[in-house]
């Protein structure tokens, strides 16, 4: 819930992301030390759990999204194409809302994955991020995310704090 008093934005929901988002870069780190000592092809378990714990982050952060927009009346789809853009031009609310939704539907694909719903390709698309192929999606994402600095789920606060003031803005204006 976001709360303006003296034109300046208060945003309860954010004091309770970015603990969990710091937890979950500390159990994250351990595990990309163990990745990078390990060699091609050796860390494959260590990826598989920085993946399995960079998707819970990514739904927290989904979860935060929903929360800023619960008392606001503005379109989801717009408001996720509000705030800052990947290095691809993509916007940022966008893909992260994608990769959460990635991480929950995943495992179903891979059993009706002739059925694919237009949906799910799309999901599957933005989460990619401009890549054809990737062992690791959401790392990979994250990285991106990153711009090279130190992959942590942390790293995205700032992106959301500036989309959360592109949405206020925007429903400013249109109210």
């Amino acid at each position: 819930m976001i709360l303006v008093a003296n034109r300046e934005l208060h945003d309860l929901g954010i004091g309770n992301l970015e603990p969990l988002l710091k937890i979950i870069d500390a159990s994250l780190s351990p595990i990309h030390k163990a990745i990078n000592t390990a060699g091609i092809g050796n860390g494959e378990s260590n990826c598989e759990q920085a993946e399995y714990l960079i998707g819970v982050g990514f739904c927290a952060i989904q979860k935060y999204l929903f929360d800023v927009l619960q008392d606001i009346k503005i379109d989801v789809g717009l408001a996720r194409d509000l705030g800052p853009k990947s290095n691809k031009g993509i916007a940022i609310a966008r893909l992260i809302h994608s990769a959460a939704n990635y991480w929950k539907h995943e495992p179903e694909w891979h059993i009706w994955l002739e059925e694919l719903k237009p949906n799910s390709q799309k999901t599957i698309d933005e989460t990619l991020h401009g890549k054809d192929f990737a062992d690791y999606p959401l790392s990979e994402l994250l990285a991106d995310l990153c711009n090279g600095n130190t992959l942590s789920l942390s790293g995205c606060l700032p992106y959301l704090k500036e989309w959360r003031a592109a949405v206020y803005k925007h429903t400013s204006k249109n109210s």
